[in-house]
């Protein structure tokens, strides 16, 4: 029986990325203290890049390689005062850098289940903020998944129903439409 790989992703450093604007951020044993009460509901905290060219980002990759098709298990480790004030976005890339798709995670200590896309090339994890006055940041688990077929495939269904439509379209008066809806 062959042993499944488990990540740990931790924020143990200030990237460019980072909100740092009237930001009281700390760095303890037990995890990251983020605290600022006057940051905009929808931006983004902090976020971690599969890819990063140390040339031009001045960091290194945090985030560990997926393999296509495999489905993942990813848990979020966070306390936030208000609760739900805080959540995760999983967005996927194609080979030219073009967003694929995107997975939103809202409830922090719950495990919520993804194929990584056979089209992605990379992905990037992006902490937001939804009126938060402060949080503490342990850590994301992202584990290979023992069950083949997970319930919220989301990032899956999304694609496919794109599939669909370009296909209808394409198929349709030769690519070319003329301001008909697709049903």
């Amino acid at each position: 029986m062959q042993a499944l790989n488990n990540y740990r992703i931790e924020w143990r450093y200030i990237h460019p990325s980072t909100f740092m604007y009237g930001t009281t951020l700390q760095f303890k044993k037990e995890g990251a203290l983020f605290k600022n009460p006057l940051m905009p509901s929808g931006t983004v905290i902090h976020a971690w890049h599969m890819l990063a060219r140390f040339d031009k980002d001045k960091t290194v990759p945090s985030l560990p390689i997926l393999r296509k098709g495999h489905h993942y298990e990813i848990k979020l480790n966070f306390e936030v005062q208000p609760p739900r004030a805080a959540y995760v976005k999983v967005t996927f890339y194609r080979k030219n850098d073009s967003e694929l798709s995107y997975l939103i995670i809202e409830k922090e200590d719950e495990i919520t289940e993804f194929k990584f896309p056979q089209e992605a090339y990379a992905y990037k994890i992006e902490l937001i903020n939804s009126g938060l006055n402060f949080l503490l940041f342990h850590n994301i688990i992202i584990s290979e998944s023992e069950n083949k077929h997970p319930k919220n495939n989301t990032t899956t269904d999304k694609i496919e129903i794109i599939n669909k439509v370009i296909h209808q379209t394409n198929t349709t008066n030769g690519g070319v439409s003329y301001g008909k809806s697709i049903e």
